[in-house]
C-alpha cells in the first residue's frame, strides 16, 4: 500500500508517499519511478506501487520490466 505522511514546513503542508512493501512508487512530476516522494500536499500527485525493490540495482529493474524469471 503506498503510505502517506502528512506535514508542515512554515504553515505549508506537504505530505511524503512510499510504500509500505519496500517497492518503488509510480507517479508524480516528472513521471517515474520513485523510492519516496516529497511534495506540497495541494499538488495533489497520486502514486501506485510498482514490483521494483527500492534497493534493486539496474540489471535486477531491466530483469523485472522484462518479465525475466529466475
Amino acid at each position: 500500500m503506498v503510505i502517506q505522511e502528512h506535514f508542515f514546513i512554515r504553515a505549508r503542508e506537504y505530505v511524503r508517499s512510499y510504500s509500505d512493501k519496500g517497492v518503488k512508487i509510480y507517479g508524480g512530476f516528472p513521471e517515474g519511478d520513485y523510492d519516496e516522494a516529497q511534495e506540497p500536499a495541494d499538488f495533489g500527485r497520486t502514486y501506485t506501487e510498482t514490483e521494483i525493490p527500492v534497493d534493486a540495482d539496474a540489471e535486477e529493474i531491466v530483469d523485472i520490466l522484462m518479465g525475466v524469471e529466475e
